[in-house]
């Protein structure tokens, strides 16, 4: 822990140097905190197991931007189990650089996973696989239109490198919308596109193979845009329906494809923060096919979705606000999950504060 704090030091002590050499640069300093409780019941389903995650996670974080659009930033995730006698359960690095203009974004390092915009559903990342690996490492580039909200995404996050245990483990991922307004409301259509490989030892004596695992979800929907206004909120009504189509391959084991499918179709009221939703999955097969295998690993989103009864659904009620100029947020709820013969319940708790932004130090040096 000592050394990796010390190389943190010296990241940002050259961070600090480089800036002496640019035009026009701003220090920029900042911190993510993040909570969570995290409790399933799932002990009467099948291949399932109930647990609770209770934790804690600060990211202090500093960089230099210069040129308007552009910045190099380092940062340090520090983990927290709740009940471990262990300081510090984990600590991982952030580094990064990104270009972000009103319609380009662009990042590439060791990068936080909320500047990807797609792949939002828990059909590819559970919310708490999203808080314990909370960086993408790789390259993202999106395309957007703030008027419109249209966007097209492509990243590629770099997870296994080749070593004894691990030769090679990385996901390419690509999605993209298009928004039509319309009156105030919009209609909108597009996918999310998942390309997963994942790759073992060829040990005989283990189970552990070479998967490739795509998964690309076309939709269509429509969003109210807070169009009305009941009291003093405004009403939210979301619809999205889906076609899930999974490719997925073991070819050490099987060697085969497996190729589940099936629809999904989301409905969403949102008012004041509170929100009553409801996500049904209808299909064949499992979507995460060998899952009892290879588990997290390979598979990143919510685990129900291995049902082998065709069916998946998730009613939610829920609670989403940000308050002190969208500084302090609180997310809490409580699911009810079905999958296809027993229900379970999950319970969520998520406190979250962001300093990221109106910290800074400014200065110009005229370059000779």
């Amino acid at each position: 822990m000592r050394r990796f704090i010390a190389h943190i030091l010296l990241v940002f002590a050259l961070l600090i140097g480089v800036g002496g050499s640019l035009s026009a640069q701003e220090l920029r300093l900042g911190a993510d905190f993040t909570t969570l409780f995290d409790n399933t019941e799932y002990a009467s389903m099948e291949g399932m197991s109930s647990g609770t995650l209770f934790g804690a996670r600060l990211t202090p974080s500093v960089g230099i931007g210069w040129s308007e659009h552009n910045e190099v930033m380092v940062g340090v995730d520090l983990y927290q189990d709740f009940g471990h006698a262990k300081f510090l359960s984990d600590a991982k690095l952030q580094l990064y650089y990104s270009y972000q203009a009103p319609r380009v974004k662009l990042y590439a390092g060791l990068f936080p996973r909320s500047a990807m915009r797609g792949l939002s559903t828990p059909l590819f990342f559970d919310p708490a696989y999203c808080y314990y690996n909370n960086s993408i490492g790789g390259v993202l580039a999106r395309y957007e239109e703030a008027q419109s909200g249209s966007y097209v995404e492509f990243a590629m996050d770099y997870t296994g490198m080749r070593s004894f245990d691990t030769r090679e483990a990385f996901a390419i991922m690509s999605s993209g919308e298009h928004h039509i307004p319309m009156r105030g409301s919009k209609f909108l259509y597009g996918y999310d596109l998942y390309v997963g490989h994942y790759a073992k030892d060829y040990n005989p004596d283990t189970i552990d193979g070479v998967v490739d695992n795509i998964l690309l979800t076309p939709h269509i929907g429509f969003d109210s845009n807070n169009t009305v206004i009941l009291g003093k909120h405004p009403f939210n009504f979301e619809l999205e329906l889906s076609y899930v189509q999974s490719l997925q391959r073991d070819r050490i084991n099987e060697n085969s494809w497996e190729y589940p499918f099936g629809g999904e179709l989301y409905i969403g009221l949102e008012w004041a923060g509170i929100e009553l939703s409801n996500r049904l999955y209808v299909g064949r097969g499992s979507l995460l096919s060998y899952y009892n295998r290879y588990g997290s690993d390979v598979y990143h989103g919510v685990a129900l979705y291995n049902t082998h009864k065709g069916i998946y659904d998730a009613i939610a009620l829920s609670y989403d606000r940000w308050f002190f100029n969208r500084t302090v947020g609180i997310k809490a709820g409580i699911t009810m999950e079905y999958d296809g013969a027993i229900w379970g319940t999950r319970q969520w708790l998520q406190v979250s504060a962001r300093l990221n932004y109106g910290i800074s130090l400014k200065r110009n040096r005229v370059i000779e």
